[in-house]
C-alpha cells in the first residue's frame, strides 16, 4: 500500500469514527412536550441555515399554457419568488363552483423536473379525483435548470445551503396557495419522492397549514446517508445533520396529523432497513399521543422511482384524508398519451442561484470555486492538505466527499 493509499484509508477512518461518536454523544429527546419539540424545530433551522426572514412573497403570477381536460383544467404557470427569480409549476384545477382541497407534488431529481413522467402520472391520478393539484420546479430543476443545482456552492459560502433555499421557497408557495380563492385552503396536502422526501420531511416541521403528508424514497437517517462515500447533490448536503434533530425526531413534530411514510423494497438508494427503523420510531410517537391511527409506514414492491403502486398508495391515502373517493380504475397509459410539452420559457431577467445568493447576502462567491474551498475537510483536527493525497483516489473527488461529511459534523 503506497503512502497516499494509507493517509486516505487513515482520513476515511476518522471520519466513519466521528461519525459514531456524533451519533453516540445524542441524547434521546421524546419530542411530546413543547420544549421538546422547538429543541428540534431549532435544529431543522440549524440545519437548513434557515431564517423565516428568507421566505419570499410570491407574486407576478402568470398562465403560460393551458389545457382543457374535461373534469379539470391543466395550466402551466409562471411567478416570481425573490426578485428576478422565476418558477415554474403545472397547475391542475377540478371545474368546481367551491374553493378545492389541494396537493402539492414535490418533486425529486426527474430528468424533466415536474413533468417526468412519474409525477405528472401522479398529478392527473389525483386531479381526476376532484383535488388541485401543484407541481412545482425546484430550484434549479426543469425548466429552471439553468439556474444552477447539483454543484452550486455559494449558498454554502454565504452561510446558507441549498436546501433551505428551496424549504424557503415552497412555504412561500403554500402561504400563496392558502389564501387564493380558488383553493380549500384548509385542506392542504404535500406529498414527495426522493428529493421530494426530503422537502416534505422539512415541511412536517415548518409548515403547520398541511394537513397531511406524504413522503417516499428518502426517509431514513441522516448518518446512514451522508457517511456514504459518494458525491451528494448539493440539496442533499444538511449543515451538522448527523449531530443535531434525527429523521425521526423532525417527522413526529407532525403528529398527531395524517403521515404516510413508504419505500420501496428494491430501492437501492435508501436502506430498507433504516427505512423502517425511522419508522419505527415515528410510530411510536403516534402511539404515545394516542394518534396511532394517523400514522402508516408501507413496503411497497418497487425501486425508488414512483410506480403505479406507490401513486395508488399514496394517492389513496390522501385522497382518504380529504374526504375525496380514490380513482380506482385509472388507465396510466390513458394519461401518459395525452402527456404534452408542457415546458415554459422563464422571462430573459431570471437569474441563477448564484446571483440570488448574492442578493440575500451580499457575499460574492469566486467562479471557480469548489466545496472542498469553503468546507475544509480535516484530518486530526488540521485542514487536509490535498498535495499529500490522491484527490481522485478510485476516480471520486475524495475532498468533495471529505468536505460533505464535513459538512454534515458542523457542530457551530
Amino acid at each position: 500500500m503506497n503512502n497516499d493509499s494509507l493517509c486516505i484509508m487513515q482520513i476515511f477512518d476518522e471520519y466513519e469514527k466521528r461519525f459514531a461518536k456524533a451519533k453516540f454523544d445524542k441524547k434521546f429527546i421524546l419530542p411530546t412536550d413543547l420544549s421538546q419539540k422547538q429543541k428540534i424545530l431549532d435544529g431543522v433551522y440549524k440545519m437548513l441555515c434557515f431564517s423565516d426572514a428568507l421566505v419570499p412573497t410570491v407574486s407576478n403570477s402568470k398562465i403560460e399554457k393551458q389545457r382543457d381536460l374535461g373534469d379539470y383544467v391543466e395550466y402551466q404557470v409562471t411567478y416570481e419568488t425573490w426578485k428576478n427569480v422565476f418558477g415554474s409549476a403545472t397547475v391542475m384545477i377540478p371545474k368546481n363552483n367551491k374553493p378545492v382541497p389541494v396537493t402539492f407534488i414535490l418533486c425529486g431529481h426527474g430528468k424533466k423536473g415536474r413533468l417526468t413522467e412519474s409525477y405528472a402520472l401522479m398529478a392527473h391520478r389525483l386531479a381526476k379525483c376532484g383535488t388541485a393539484v401543484i407541481v412545482p420546479d425546484n430550484i434549479g430543476q426543469g425548466d429552471r435548470e439553468f439556474m444552477g443545482h447539483w454543484n452550486v456552492v455559494s449558498p454554502f459560502n454565504a452561510g446558507l445551503n441549498l436546501q433551505g433555499l428551496i424549504v424557503a421557497e415552497t412555504l412561500a408557495l403554500i402561504k400563496a396557495v392558502k389564501s387564493h380563492p380558488k383553493f380549500d385552503g384548509e385542506n392542504m396536502c404535500a406529498l414527495g419522492n426522493s428529493g421530494g422526501g426530503t422537502l416534505t420531511m422539512f415541511l412536517t416541521a415548518l409548515a403547520p397549514e398541511l394537513k397531511a403528508v406524504a413522503s417516499s424514497g428518502y426517509p431514513s437517517e441522516f448518518e446512514g446517508l451522508l457517511s456514504k462515500e459518494k458525491t451528494h447533490c448539493a440539496c442533499n448536503l444538511l449543515k451538522g445533520c448527523v449531530c443535531g434533530p434525527e429523521m425521526w425526531e423532525i417527522f413526529s413534530l407532525f403528529a398527531p396529523k395524517p403521515l404516510l411514510l413508504s419505500q420501496g423494497c428494491y430501492d437501492t438508494l435508501i436502506p430498507l432497513e433504516l427505512a423502517k427503523r425511522n419508522a419505527r420510531k415515528v410510530s411510536q410517537v403516534y402511539t404515545s399521543i394516542g394518534a396511532q391511527q394517523n400514522f402508516k409506514f408501507e413496503i411497497t414492491a418497487t425501486k425508488h422511482p414512483w410506480a403505479e403502486e406507490d401513486r395508488i398508495l399514496i394517492s389513496n391515502f390522501l385522497l382518504k384524508v380529504l374526504g375525496l373517493k380514490p380513482c380506482d380504475e385509472i388507465d396510466e397509459q390513458a394519461i401518459i398519451d395525452i402527456l404534452d410539452d408542457c415546458s415554459v420559457k422563464l422571462p430573459e431577467n431570471a437569474i441563477g442561484v448564484d446571483e440570488l445568493v448574492f442578493n440575500l447576502t451580499g457575499v460574492k462567491t469566486p467562479k471557480d470555486i469548489k466545496l472542498q474551498d469553503i468546507i475544509h475537510p480535516t484530518f486530526n483536527g488540521e485542514k487536509i492538505d490535498a498535495s499529500t493525497i490522491d484527490i481522485n483516489f478510485n476516480n471520486d473527488d475524495v475532498l468533495r466527499i471529505f468536505a460533505q461529511m464535513e459538512y454534515s459534523l458542523k457542530t457551530v
